[in-house]
């Protein structure tokens, strides 16, 4: 059954296929007008801030020439950080509705909406300064799949405690009751944390940090609070769980009372650069929509075009972008696609590859891969 749009209930939707093309906003500080984390360096004891250096969107000769006759000649660096901001958050948005795009992921991560906590308080005053991409998004006819409620280290308030899971709870639904109110009716999708299936994965990777990832029923406690408050404050929005797709571990049946729609991450290349196969994606997501009865999407797939030492390349990122878009594409069972991700950015991840899965580079200039998935949406769509 097709995703269709917000504010329609899966059960009266049409039977025909309206498959959705998307991109993944890792980077969701620049479009709030904040500065990036903390970058994570080998060893992972050095944390350190790198420069942000520009960031403007430049993917189409014609957008970006309109966007330049509204700024006049100049730099956007030239105005106020806010209108600046502003204009960062439209030109996205005309980028990605003239390229085809149809959604974009991106993680509504908390503290740029609540910067601290002090223990056993509830916390600053929120803030939301996510507006002017929603909006702009929004009047571009773009959806928001929104990620609320990833427990990544790097998007946590400062001062939260990630040792006792009483009080974790109570503060992540506060917040996110609060975000999910404010956005009410612009968000087409919200997804429930991320990859519940691997989260010890994610802590020893350094991602997350605290004893409340090892605890008994926290995965469980943690998605029926978020589905309870999209339930509660957005009833219209569609909700997902995503799973890391490229492991057996974390049967559907676990996750899918919290879902509408079951989200599948795929990185067949992450570990090695070649040879490029995708050919899973199609049998995994029909195994997965079988044992779930939901409907599948692709969330996250995407394949680095660096490091060269690795293999990695800008020739293969694009060769991996036209098979997984023809795969998904060609199997009826997968509703949609989310190509991890629109951009580099100044932070830094680890391993090495995370850093490259860009369609853009960091300074928001086109790889060619970025002209490949143009391309792709507008062949099958």
């Amino acid at each position: 059954m097709p995703l269709g749009i917000r504010g329609t209930s899966l059960s009266s939707l049409s039977l025909a296929r309206r498959f959705k093309w998307g991109v993944c906003i890792d980077n969701a500080w620049s479009f709030a007008g904040l500065d990036p984390p903390k970058s994570i360096v080998i060893p992972h004891a050095i944390n350190v801030r790198l420069p942000r250096g520009p960031y403007n969107i430049r993917m189409d000769p014609e957008i970006h020439k309109k966007a330049r006759e509204e700024i006049g000649n100049g730099n956007p660096t030239s105005f106020s950080p806010e209108k600046t901001k502003k204009i960062l958050c439209q030109n996205l948005a005309r980028e990605l509705k003239t390229s085809g795009v149809e959604f974009v992921r991106i993680w509504f991560q908390w503290n740029l909406f609540q910067e601290s906590i002090q223990s056993g308080s509830e916390g600053q005053p929120f803030r939301f300064p996510l507006d002017d991409l929603v909006n702009a998004l929004c009047d571009a006819g773009v959806d928001i799949l929104a990620v609320l409620g990833n427990g990544y280290y790097r998007f946590l308030p400062r001062g939260i405690n990630v040792d006792n899971p009483k009080e974790y709870l109570k503060q992540l639904q506060e917040a996110s009751r609060e975000i999910v109110r404010h956005h009410n009716g612009k968000i087409w999708m919200w997804q429930l944390e991320n990859e519940p299936n691997w989260w010890l994965e994610h802590f020893a990777s350094d991602w997350r940090r605290g004893g409340i990832w090892f605890e008994n029923g926290m995965v469980d406690s943690i998605l029926s609070t978020l589905k309870s408050i999209v339930e509660d404050e957005d009833p219209k929005a569609l909700t997902m769980i995503n799973l890391e797709a490229d492991t057996s571990k974390g049967s559907p049946a676990q996750f899918v009372k919290y879902c509408d729609v079951l989200g599948l991450d795929f990185y067949p290349n992450y570990s090695h650069s070649s040879p490029i196969n995708v050919s899973e994606i199609k049998t995994v997501s029909e195994a997965k929509k079988k044992a779930a009865g939901k409907p599948v999407m692709v969330a996250e797939t995407g394949y680095p075009s660096g490091p060269k030492l690795f293999g990695y390349s800008e020739e293969n990122q694009v060769r991996y972008i036209k098979a997984v878009c023809e795969e998904a594409y060609s199997c009826d069972d997968i509703e949609g696609l989310g190509v991890w991700r629109l951009s580099d950015t100044y932070w830094l991840s680890f391993p090495f590859q995370e850093n490259h899965f860009g369609l853009l580079n960091m300074q928001g200039y086109p790889k060619p891969a970025w002209f490949e998935y143009h391309d792709q949406v507008k062949t099958l769509r």
